[in-house]
């Protein structure tokens, strides 16, 4: 009898750890389907600009920047959002010390002038563009690529629906972010599976996730529905170093007002 209760003890460890496995591959098996279906949208943009300051003495001379970071495409119509201080030398610069000559100012105002965008989809095809919003707060830019060079090449543009955001997204959930790889891997688009760690709610929603790990990284749902994109907080007009993912919800509210600028 000893023996026989034994051998059903085994067969109910049997059963009940074999789902696990199952689990388990489901979970990476979705992660590969949402990294398939959206990696399209993953977008490689350059932006070349002009950083200039006013001081406590005279400005400082123009300097040539040139920014590359990662950027996601969120409608139809081609526009994409990336992290804003990942474009833009001047954030966080109003009140430094800069070396003028042989004297030392402060630094008043900063802006970056804009020249030129380029934006990469991974597929060969690059097109001009525009940085259309900036929202220097909620660290977030909106670019919108140059229509009649889309309607040329006939580019049809694969994006992230953010209509569709995790509203009930919450801590220990399991998260997949997405990104590119380096140049040295000919920016292929990768994926990292983490958790949500936390949700910070003020008047924005912020996620800190173990999958946003840079910049301009969006984060989705194993359902494969966005959560949001990976930004800097902005802490009184300073970059903070923080990294945190912001909902969906308010980057949809902003690429509409994105969308009425650039008309």
């Amino acid at each position: 009898m000893k023996f026989l209760n034994l051998y059903f003890l085994g067969l109910i460890l049997i059963v009940c750890a074999a789902p696990v496995t199952s689990v388990a591959q489901s979970l990476e098996e979705r992660a590969r389907e949402t990294l398939e279906k959206n990696k399209a949208a993953l977008v490689v943009v350059t932006v070349q600009s002009s950083l200039e300051a006013k001081t406590t003495g005279e400005p400082l001379p123009a300097r040539a920047q040139q920014r590359r970071t990662l950027g996601v495409t969120i409608g139809d119509d081609g526009l994409i959002v990336v992290s804003n201080s990942a474009i833009d030398a001047s954030v966080g610069l109003e009140g430094q010390q800069a070396q003028l000559g042989e004297d030392v100012v402060s630094i008043q105002s900063a802006k970056s002038v804009f020249q030129s965008v380029e934006i990469s989809y991974g597929d060969t095809t690059l097109l001009s563009g525009k940085v259309v919003r900036q929202d220097e707060g909620a660290d977030v830019a909106f670019i919108m690529p140059d229509q009649s060079e889309a309607e040329t090449l006939g580019k049809k543009f694969e994006f992230v629906d953010l209509s569709k955001f995790a509203a009930t997204a919450q801590a220990a959930d399991q998260v997949i972010g997405l990104s590119r790889a380096s140049g040295v891997y000919g920016y292929m688009p990768i994926m990292t599976v983490g958790r949500i760690t936390g949700v910070f709610k003020s008047d924005r929603t912020y996620f800190v996730t173990e999958a946003g790990t840079a910049q301009g990284i969006p984060i989705f749902t194993m359902d494969g529905n966005p959560v949001g994109v990976t930004v800097v907080r902005i802490i009184d007009g300073k970059p903070s170093g923080v990294l945190g993912t912001l909902s969906a919800g308010s980057i949809q509210i902003m690429a509409n007002l994105a969308r009425e600028a650039a008309e």
